[in-house]
């Protein structure tokens, strides 16, 4: 019986020993998998981003509703994204109707992984008015920040996650 006991035991421990082990091993698997699904996507130029949040100039922080991205093929960049901010040509104080909204076909894309491991991704579209460019930093995980500089207005970032292109 008390054989019986210590078997039990000892399969207890191994149990909760090696458990934790595979499932640390499937965690990394995971990371490791999103890491090289993000590298592909950023150099091939198809992800899109998601905005989750908005960071004005000035006030605080703004929840956005689902459906703000900006998509990334080979050759056209398509951003819909709000503004909140100032305009430095017309009315001055805008409502967010304008937004950051355009279709580029004539841009420069480049990116560098730095050592921290992000990814810094940068377009300069030069057929768009609303931006003059799109500064990413995407991490391995798929977060990322977005920051749109224009000659016309604030500059605007936007928090939000990598997923690949929609169809």
């Amino acid at each position: 019986m008390k054989t019986l006991i210590k078997i039990i035991f000892a399969l207890f421990i191994t149990v909760t020993v090696l458990d934790p082990a595979a499932a640390q091993t499937k965690k990394s698997d995971k990371q490791a998998a999103k890491a090289a699904a993000i590298k592909q996507m950023v150099e091939s130029k198809n992800f899109t981003f998601e905005a989750n949040y908005a960071h004005p100039s000035y006030g605080n922080m703004r929840y956005l509703t689902p459906g703000y991205d900006v998509r990334v093929v080979k050759d056209t960049v398509v951003s819909y994204l709000p503004f909140f901010g100032v305009s430095y040509s017309g009315a001055g104080y805008s409502s967010g109707d304008e937004g950051i909204k355009f279709t580029s076909t004539d841009f420069t894309y480049s990116e560098e992984l730095k050592k921290n491991g992000l990814y810094y991704v940068l377009i300069k579209p030069k057929d768009s008015k609303n931006a003059s460019q799109l500064i990413f930093n995407i991490s391995p995980s798929g977060t990322a920040d977005l920051t749109v500089l224009s000659n016309n207005r604030e500059r605007m970032r936007f928090s939000g996650n990598i997923i690949e292109k929609k169809k």
